[in-house]
């Protein structure tokens, strides 16, 4: 009889965030909490008003830990993801047809390959890989500019082409069977 009273209670603090505080199961989520929050350059503050049930050593010791890292690797913050906008029904429900003009103007999550195509032949960024591609990844010199050599992280992006396009070609080049 007892046992059956055990198992609900048992059950009941399973989901409790107590209990994995208490048995240390969140100590490595809070640091990694804490590391993210480091690393898009959130401050300790921001981090623990964002998480305001997670431990804040834990929250520090991450953060601590990728500080160190990022020195000593010497990388840069990346930023943050905005904030999601709540969106606004209410206005919605009133004016249909001012919704389905605005849903026409922003772009499918989904794009057709002809569109991608499109898209791509646009984008500024795209051009110059593939311009440095064909230029045996060399970058371009312009007239009247300094002839420096590229730098480190160019030729880290060179090589790292280079290899993807190594594999590409090898694994078209095999047979699937």
């Amino acid at each position: 009889m007892r046992s059956l009273l055990v198992i609900p209670l048992l059950l009941t603090l399973a989901g409790c965030n107590w209990v994995n505080n208490v048995s240390g199961l969140s100590k490595d989520a809070n640091k990694a909490v804490g590391a993210a929050c480091r690393q898009s350059g959130r401050s300790l503050e921001e981090c623990y008003q964002r998480n305001p049930d997670a431990d804040k050593a834990q929250i520090y010791a991450g953060w601590r830990e990728m500080h160190e890292y990022m020195v000593k690797q010497k990388l840069e913050t990346i930023a943050p993801p905005s904030d999601p906008v709540a969106p606004a029904a209410p206005a919605a429900a009133h004016k249909p047809e001012a919704s389905a003009a605005s849903a026409g103007d922003k772009p499918q999550a989904q794009l057709s390959p002809e569109e991608a195509d499109r898209a791509m032949r646009n984008d500024p960024q795209v051009a110059a890989v593939l311009a440095a591609i064909r230029r045996g990844g060399l970058p371009a010199k312009a007239p009247g500019s300094s002839a420096k050599d590229p730098s480190d992280e160019e030729k880290q992006l060179l090589d790292i082409i280079k290899q993807l396009n190594k594999k590409g070609s090898s694994a078209a080049a095999s047979p699937a069977g």
